[in-house]
């Protein structure tokens, strides 16, 4: 069993914004994240959480759908979500704040409460920091090969 924390661009994929090829991924993900060992880790009202909710409110049927099943069955099943509260979030260490985006600080806060936990993101400087800092990251296209 591996612990991810996924960045935004799951939601992004889903809602179709970033192709049509993605979006079937991002379903397909999501469907495959239901049934496998595999978790991930939310930090309750962060980006990754609020792209979730708004997408409920998505005109789209498939990605309500999607969307329905992973709140239902992801993120409310404590097996295959662990969901932080803010206050819970790991400070992040002088030298790396310094050098990570203030909007994707919350996914290293999310990242180094949970040992182990590997970022999933699309964004290169964000991965190149981690790197440097001997944090375990990896692309999306990584995550996808690996798990679909």
């Amino acid at each position: 069993m591996a612990v991810f924390v996924i960045n935004e661009w799951l939601w992004a994929d889903l809602s179709g914004a970033n192709s049509r090829g993605h979006q079937i991924e991002a379903i397909s993900l999501i469907e495959h994240l239901v049934t496998c060992d595999h978790q991930i880790v939310v930090i309750e009202g962060s980006e990754f959480d609020r792209k979730a909710w708004n997408l409920c409110k998505s005109t789209d049927t498939l990605v309500v759908k999607s969307v329905v099943a992973f709140v239902k069955d992801i993120r409310q099943n404590s097996d295959r979500c662990l969901i932080l509260r803010p206050e819970a979030a790991a400070p992040l260490p002088d030298g790396l704040a310094a050098e990570i985006k203030p909007d994707d600080r919350y996914l290293i806060q999310a990242q180094l409460a949970v040992a182990g936990a590997i970022i999933v993101t699309t964004d290169g400087p964000l991965r190149e920091a981690l790197h440097r800092f001997g944090l375990g990251c990896i692309t999306r296209e990584e995550f996808l090969d690996t798990l679909l």
